[in-house]
């Protein structure tokens, strides 16, 4: 196996252990709602919000990259200059 997937097989497990250990039911209040949740409920909840936020933020910086400026052509090779032809002597 490739060294990423072992580590994202770790840290799927990882975040597993930690969801279902927190099965608690728990209070969430937003403004003047109350909200009753299993606690892993609200951390899966708040996690897909976090990656949703991540993404969409790695997208809009796309768009604004510039495209990539094409590659300066090589000059040619110097061409040496060619000696003078030689002079007889009469």
């Amino acid at each position: 196996m490739k060294t990423k997937t072992v580590v994202i097989l770790i840290l799927v497990a990882l975040a597993a252990v930690l969801l279902l250990q927190n099965a608690g039911l728990t209070q969430l209040r937003i403004f003047l709602w109350n909200l009753y949740a299993p606690l892993f409920v609200l951390l899966l909840a708040v996690f897909c919000l976090g990656l949703l936020v991540g993404l969409l933020a790695v997208r809009r910086d796309r768009k604004n990259v510039p495209a990539p400026m094409p590659a300066p052509e090589k000059p040619a090779a110097p061409v040496s200059p060619t000696p003078p032809a030689a002079k007889t002597h009469p």
